[in-house]
């Protein structure tokens, strides 16, 4: 095969996946697979910080429940919100000293 049957195959090659990556059906599926590692991220999240509460600060069903309620409420809350989060973390930020969205933990003062 010559340099430019391999390139003209290359080309086509090339322009098959462009098509595919184009197509209704796959960025769909993308985004349904970024959802699902989303949830489950979220979910894990949840469930270690539920473990803390109950093993670290003694937390019993009730307050858990309480606890996951308030989470839920807050991130249907802020789904309307774009600018919530930030402005949530920069109340923290400013009154602890921790920045919890950009992972910056400032000394005390």
């Amino acid at each position: 095969m010559s340099w430019a049957s391999k390139a003209h195959r290359k080309n086509q090659v090339y322009n098959l996946v462009e098509q595919a990556m184009k197509d209704p059906r796959l960025m769909s599926a993308q985004k349904q697979r970024e959802q699902d590692i989303y949830s489950e991220a979220f979910s894990s999240f949840l469930l270690i910080s539920a473990d803390y509460l109950y093993r670290s600060l003694n937390f019993d069903r009730d307050s858990l429940m309480n606890y996951l309620e308030f989470v839920l409420e807050q991130v249907h809350f802020a789904e309307g919100d774009k600018e919530y989060f930030q402005l949530l973390n920069e109340a923290i930020a400013d009154e602890t000293g921790i920045d919890i969205l950009n992972s910056k933990f400032k000394e005390s003062e």
